[in-house]
């Protein structure tokens, strides 16, 4: 049975998203498809922006989530089943996932503010990075 993946919103990423609205008028859709807002971006518009960045060849999408899980890991070992359940992976054991059942909010949000911390480090506001208008 899927459940749903509840994601904690650091402190960056919510000014982020605050200016993603700016940009999209606060729609239905966070990250609408550039040619119909009623559309979801396609699952392809990652990588087309990685490779049009000079990425090619060099790193693909997952390869953020990886990070993630490698320098976290790496940082807080004692806290990989979180960091796992971050990411939204499965429990394999199939007798401790039907039963252990928590989420581990509040170690998942630290955990993602000390991750936004470490990536936005001297990086500029979001609203700076902005050079479109609003649609």
């Amino acid at each position: 049975m899927r459940r749903e993946h509840e994601v904690p919103l650091s402190r960056q990423a919510r000014e982020i998203l605050e200016a993603v609205f700016l940009l999209t008028g606060k729609g239905p859709l966070v990250f609408p498809n550039n040619r119909w807002a009623h559309r979801p971006m396609s699952e392809n518009a990652l990588s087309d922006l990685l490779q049009r960045a000079g990425y090619s060849g060099r790193h693909v999408p997952h390869g953020f989530r990886a990070s993630f899980s490698s320098i976290m890991n790496e940082r807080y070992p004692s806290d990989r089943a979180i960091i796992d359940l971050m990411l939204a992976h499965q429990n394999k054991d199939r007798v401790e996932a039907a039963y252990n059942r928590a989420l581990h909010r509040e170690r998942r949000k630290e955990l993602a503010q000390v991750w936004a911390d470490l990536l936005m480090d001297n990086a500029s506001p979001p609203t700076d990075l902005l050079g479109h208008q609003k649609r």
